[in-house]
This record gives structure tokens, C-alpha cells and sequence, in this order.
């Protein structure tokens, strides 16, 4: 049924039965003062007669209030919500900034890293991207080592140097051989020296707020590709551009001749040679030269002897004179001021071809204490070399660390070098270096990695530092001893007396051809002999050596380990030979001095072995002996024998016992002086200078190369 309800007013309420008319009315008070007025409100609803009376006043107000709250809610979520995106969006728009602050400085460190003008890895670089009202964009860009330390000081102090159980091990080429994982790890130090990371910054700093900051990194590693003579030249570089640092006075010309000798006098010469040594390749002395004055032969020994050498061990090709090994030269003679005439006639004897200098080479000054601390290039890291504490080194091996790339060791006085000690880097000592041990060796850094690959881009170009830089060099007798490098003495040099003489073992003399050798990690190398060589008898640990012929002369090589299967040995020493050459493999020397690079000194005296020091009167005896057996040749009609060959025939001395029946007086030298082929070298650090190319004149002027160091890219990151 439909009842019709009238709203009444306040506190007015009717109230009807089902079935009945019942009136509600609800008095409405205006809110005028100055006219109260009341209304009522009619409305109707269905009823049923089984329902209750229903009281709308209590439901009303909460659906509003709820309805409310709902708006107010959904109002406040729309409202938080717009405001967060904005947030949003400004912090996205901080951070982009941020992030191309950091590229831009990336772009601008990698754009001065390539100048000229760049300041080096101790100098930040900072700018700024924009600025607003709001808030500024800067960078600010760090160079740090290749793994992020801020200077190599903060490398760990360990490594550099490994200790030998006993003296053999300087030979074992096993797995964990010679500290096979420190050699690794010592090329990838020297590697790593090349390689920089640069870390930018950047950031956006509220203009009103400081703590409001927005901060983004980038890190690129990038690597040092030095421009060398003899490099791949890429399209529009010039040819001639290069990185080396320039050698300082006349280093570039010096290193050119075998051995440099800066002073002299008649009484005290440059040079003082005697049979069973070789200066391999020109020499330059300031004054005088003393040449087989050790025997206590007369005349007529002696200049036989001469003699017999220079035409035995010299020929001539075109308009040249080549002299062969074992002469005790193996290249021309300049001096500074011209040869006595007694000199003068032992080179002509010998065949010596000689020039008297136009002009004086200026040696450069060493400075010892210039080696303590340097840099591998201009404006990069400054490392320490490695003190050495102690006056001798034994059963040891020093090699590169992070801190000492380019494994730099520093003695501070005297240094003795006893057995089965590898250096692989520079020896600086202010005063003597001696060597009294055997199976010893120096050698510079060859920029190889532990497997013989080049290091780096053309580093197999790359110039090398010297070997040894010191006051004195000398070589005690009964030494096995190998320099690779140059030598930087600013004294003498100078050897005590050794014997040619084999170590006791298996007698062996296996020669052949079609020999190839590669350099390994130093300081070793692998030779490769022919398939149908057999090595069934040939011992490594030192017992044997090769002998690899390279031009008119070659080197002695200790072998180390033999591979009879594959038919290769391992060698001590750097032996490339990529072409086939001769070989002969004897026992090993068991006296025997290699310098295999350029010696610069003030004076180089070589003393006379004791073997050799025999009285006048069996010198003069041995020379009847010769003479009776040339007669006897010439009345038969048979060879002559040179007097220089039957000295050194072992026939010529029945029952004289060991040296003299097993070897006889050879001139196979025990000092045998012989540069590396195809090296060279700095004096003095660094190795590397960023390019400049003129202003104006010559070729390069019309170039488009840029100045400044060329750098490859190897990553870029966000961390």
C-alpha cells in the first residue's frame, strides 16, 4: 500500500498504524533573523504491513559523511598523485643532467687526454654543464690506475721479488716453475701501467637547497697506444710522427756502436782486449787500445798470431771488410784522437778497418737518483723503484710489480750478484756491480707478455731501457752471467781471468741447420730444430748449449729444458731467429760472459784468462813446435796450418791436461760482447712523450695528425 508521509516540523511527529495516513513534518528554520520562517516538506513512500515503522533520520547523515570522505580521499590520492609525478619527473630531470654531466666531462678528459696541453693524471678536471634558476650541473673528472686506485702507493707492497730453493730452480720451465703465476702477473703490471680509468662525476645541485643533490658516474678505460718509428701508420697520419721520448746529448748515436768508451791515455787505454774475448760490432774509444799484450810471448808469436787471425777470420765483400767470429772484433774501429804506431799495426795485422773521429758524441749525464721515482710517459703515474737493502742478491728473482711496472730496482752502494739470480727490469747501483755466481741473469724489459706475445700494440717496436746503470761492472773467473740490455757505467768495466772450458757432462757436438727460435716470457726462448734432429743426448739444466748463428757471428745459448719429442728446447736468453740459421749444440761454457747490448763506459779492460799465461820460454817453444810443422807442410805440398789454429787445437798440447788437451787456447770468447739485433734504447725515463707536430715546414706541417697521445677505448661504464 502507498502511505503518504508529510514532514513536520522539529519535534512534531504523527504517527499512523499500518494500513493509516501517518504525517511527518519537520520544521526548517531559516537562517534570516529578520524573518523566521517555517516550512514543511510532504513526501511519500511504500509500506508494507509486515514492516515496522522506518526512522530515516540516523541513515542519512553517515552516507554523507562517508560520501565525503570518499571525495576528500580520492581528492588528497589525485592530488599526492600528480605531485608525486612531479617529483618523479624533476628527479628524472636531475639525474638526466647529472648523467650527461658525467659524459660531457668523459668527453672533455678524453679530448685532453689526446692534447697536447694535457696536464697529467694528478690534475682533476671540473666544469660545469648548465645553470639555472633551479639548480647547477657540474663534473669533475679523476684519472685513476685501470682497477680505480688513486695512485699506485696504494698498491699492497708484496710481490717483486721471488726466492729460489736452491740454485737449479732458475732452470725449472714446470707449471709453477720460476714463479710462473709472478711472471704473469709481472706483465700484466707492465701492462697495466698503459691503461688508465677515468671516473666522471657528475652532479645537480639545487640553486635554494644543498642537501637536495642528484650524483651519476661514468667510468671509461682507456689504453696508451704510443706512435713508434716502424708502426702501421693508420690514413692522414704522418709517417715520421712519433711518441719516444728523445735520448738526451748523443745517446742515439752511442748506442749504435758495441761499445763506447769515453776516456783514455797511452798508459791507461780506452779498450784492453785479449784472445777469448769479442767486441761484436763498431767501437768508438776516446784513446788507445791494447790488444793481445797479455801472453808472455815475443815478438814473433805475437805478431804471427795477429796475423794468422785477421786472415783467417776476415774476408772481403765488395768494398768491405767483414770480420768473422771468434775475431776479437766483429766491426770497424773509431778513435778519437789517431792510434799510436805500434796500435796501428796490430789493426792492420788483424784487419781491422779504422777511422779516426771528426767530432766527439757527448755522452749524457747519469744521474742515479733520477731512477728512484719515474713515469713510463709524460704525465702518467709516478712509480718508486724498488730499494734494495741488502749488498747481495742470491737464488732470486726480481721482476715488475704494480708499483714498479717497469721493475726499477735501486741498490744504494755496492751490489753482488751470486748464483741462480734473474732481474727482469733495470739494475741502478750508485757504485760496482759484481757478478760472482754462476747461471745469472739481467735483462731489460722486452715488453712481451708471459707467453712471448708483444704486450701491447707494436711493442715489439717499442724502445727498452737499459739493463744495468751503474759507477763499476765487473765479472769475477768461473762466471755464467748474461746481460740483456744496455750497459750505463760511469766507470769501468772490467773481468778477472776465464778459461774456455766445458762443465762436466756428456760430451756432445751436434750441429745442423734450419733452426727457428721465438722469444718466451723473459728470460727465456724456444728453439725449433729440424724433425730428424736427435736430442736423445742433449740435457737441459744448463749442462748444454746451442749455439744460433745470425749474420757473421751469433750467440751461445743455455739450454733449459729439451723437448726430444717435438724436437724444441727451451733457452736462457732472448734468441729471435725467425728465419732458419746454422746451430751447434756442445756442452756448456763453463766460464762464459754475454753482454748482449751496447756498453757505454769510460774504459772496458778485459784481462788475459789463466790458461793463456804461459812463460816466454814455452811460448817460444810452442812457436818452434809451429814452425817445424809448416816446413813440413810446405816440403810436402800440403796446407799451411795458421798459427792461430794450432794454439787452439787441443792435439798441440799432449798431456798437458785440462784446458789444454780438451779445448786447447781457442779465440771462442768467454766476454763476448753482442747487442740484440734491431734495439733500441732510452737512457734515462720516460719512455714516452706526447706528439707535437710543427707549426710550420716539412712534410708533416701539411698533415692533419693531432698532437697529443693517441688512446683506445677498452670500456665504458656505469658503475
Amino acid at each position: 500500500m502507498r502511505v503518504s508521509q508529510t514532514r513536520g516540523c522539529r519535534n512534531q511527529r504523527t504517527f499512523g498504524e499500518p494500513g493509516g495516513v501517518s504525517p511527518w513534518t519537520t520544521l526548517i528554520k531559516s537562517r534570516k533573523a529578520d524573518a523566521p520562517r517555517f516550512t514543511c516538506a510532504t513526501f511519500s513512500t511504500e509500506w508494507h504491513t509486515s514492516h515496522k515503522v522506518i526512522h530515516p533520520r540516523g541513515v542519512s547523515l553517515p552516507i554523507v559523511l562517508i560520501s565525503i570522505s570518499l571525495s576528500l580521499m580520492l581528492t588528497y590520492a589525485t592530488l599526492n598523485s600528480q605531485t608525486r609525478n612531479l617529483q618523479v619527473r624533476q628527479n628524472v630531470n636531475r639525474q638526466e643532467l647529472a648523467h650527461q654531466a658525467a659524459e660531457s666531462g668523459v668527453a672533455v678528459a678524453l679530448n685532453q687526454l689526446q692534447s697536447a696541453n694535457w696536464a697529467g693524471v694528478s690534475t682533476a678536471i671540473t666544469g660545469a654543464l648548465s645553470s639555472d634558476t633551479f639548480g647547477t650541473a657540474t663534473y669533475s673528472v679523476q684519472f685513476l690506475t685501470i682497477d680505480g686506485q688513486t695512485s699506485p702507493s696504494a698498491y699492497s707492497s708484496s710481490g717483486g721479488q721471488t726466492n729460489m730453493s736452491w740454485s737449479n730452480d732458475v732452470f725449472d720451465t714446470s707449471s709453477t716453475g720460476l714463479s710462473t703465476s709472478s711472471a704473469a702477473t709481472a706483465m700484466t703490471a707492465t701492462k697495466q701501467a698503459f691503461q688508465l680509468l677515468i671516473r666522471s662525476t657528475g652532479k645537480w645541485q639545487s640553486a635554494t637547497t644543498s642537501s637536495d643533490l642528484v650524483s651519476d658516474i661514468i667510468e671509461v678505460g682507456v689504453e696508451l697506444q704510443p706512435r713508434v718509428p716502424g708502426r702501421a701508420v693508420t690514413p692522414g697520419e704522418s709517417p715520421s710522427a712519433t711518441d719516444v721520448k728523445a735520448n738526451s746529448a748523443s745517446y742515439d748515436t752511442i748506442q749504435t756502436y758495441a761499445l763506447f768508451a769515453t776516456t783514455g791515455s797511452s798508459s791507461n787505454p780506452s779498450l784492453t782486449i785479449e784472445p777469448g774475448h769479442r767486441i761484436d760490432g763498431t767501437s768508438w774509444l776516446s784513446h788507445g787500445i791494447a790488444v793481445f799484450n797479455g801472453p808472455k810471448w815475443s815478438t814473433n808469436p805475437r805478431n804471427d798470431f795477429l796475423q794468422s787471425t785477421g786472415t783467417l777470420y776476415s774476408l772481403t765483400r765488395g768494398s768491405q771488410t767483414v770480420l768473422k767470429h771468434p775475431h776479437p772484433f766483429g766491426g770497424s774501429l773509431t778513435t778519437n784522437t789517431a792510434l799510436t804506431t805500434s796500435e796501428a799495426a796490430d789493426m792492420t795485422k788483424l784487419n781491422v778497418p779504422r777511422q779516426q773521429a771528426t767530432s766527439v758524441p757527448t755522452a749524457p749525464i747519469v744521474t742515479f737518483s733520477n731512477w728512484q721515482t719515474y713515469q713510463l710517459f709524460q704525465g702518467g703515474f709516478t712509480y718508486n723503484a724498488e730499494t734494495l737493502t741488502s749488498s747481495n742478491l742470491d737464488t732470486i728473482v726480481l721482476r715488475p710489480t704494480p708499483k714498479n711496472p717497469l721493475g726499477i730496482f735501486y741498490r744504494s752502494g755496492s751490489l753482488t750478484i751470486g748464483h741462480s739470480v734473474v732481474v727482469q727490469g733495470t739494475l741502478v747501483c750508485t757504485s760496482k756491480v759484481q757478478f760472482t755466481g754462476n747461471n745469472s741473469v739481467v735483462s731489460s724489459i722486452n715488453w712481451r707478455d708471459s707467453t712471448g706475445a708483444t704486450l701491447l700494440s707494436s711493442s715489439d717496436l717499442f724502445p727498452r731501457l737499459p739493463a744495468i746503470v751503474c759507477q763499476n761492472l765487473d765479472f769475477d773467473a768461473s762466471v755464467i752471467a748474461t746481460v740483456e740490455g744496455a750497459v750505463l757505467s760511469t766507470g769501468t768495466v772490467t773481468n778477472s781471468p776465464s778459461d774456455y772450458d766445458f762443465v762436466y757432462t756428456t760430451d756432445i757436438n751436434l750441429s745442423g741447420s734450419q733452426a727457428t727460435s721465438t722469444p718466451l716470457r723473459q728470460p727465456y726462448s724456444q728453439v725449433q730444430l729440424p724433425s730428424g734432429t736427435n736430442l736423445s743426448n742433449v740435457f737441459g739444466g744448463g749442462q748444454h748449449a746451442i749455439w744460433l748463428a745470425e749474420g757473421n757471428s751469433g750467440n751461445w745459448f743455455s739450454i733449459v729444458d729439451v723437448d726430444n719429442t717435438n724436437k724444441r728446447l727451451t733457452v736462457l736468453g732472448e734468441a729471435k731467429r725467425s728465419s732458419p740459421v746454422s746451430f751447434q749444440i756442445r756442452r756448456q761454457r763453463y766460464e762464459s760472459i754475454d753482454l748482449r747490448g751496447p756498453v757505454m763506459t769510460t774504459r772496458m779492460k778485459l784481462v788475459i784468462g789463466n790458461a793463456w799465461q804461459l812463460g816466454t820460454g814455452l811460448w817460444n817453444s810452442r812457436y818452434s813446435l809451429w814452425q817445424l810443422l809448416v816446413s813440413n807442410q810446405q816440403s810436402l805440398g800440403q796446407p799451411q796450418t795458421p798459427f792461430v789454429t794450432w794454439v787452439g787445437d787441443p792435439a798441440s798440447y799432449p798431456g798437458w791436461g785440462s784446458p789444454y788437451d780438451t779445448v786447447g787456447l781457442p779465440l771462442e770468447p768467454t766476454f763476448h760482447v753482442r747487442p740484440l739485433t734491431g734495439m733500441t734504447y732510452r737512457e734515462s725515463l720516460p719512455v714516452f712523450k706526447s706528439y707535437v707536430p710543427p707549426t710550420s715546414g716539412g712534410s708533416m706541417a701539411t698533415t692533419a695528425d693531432p698532437s697529443g697521445y693517441r688512446w683506445r677505448v677498452l670500456f665504458w661504464r656505469n658503475p
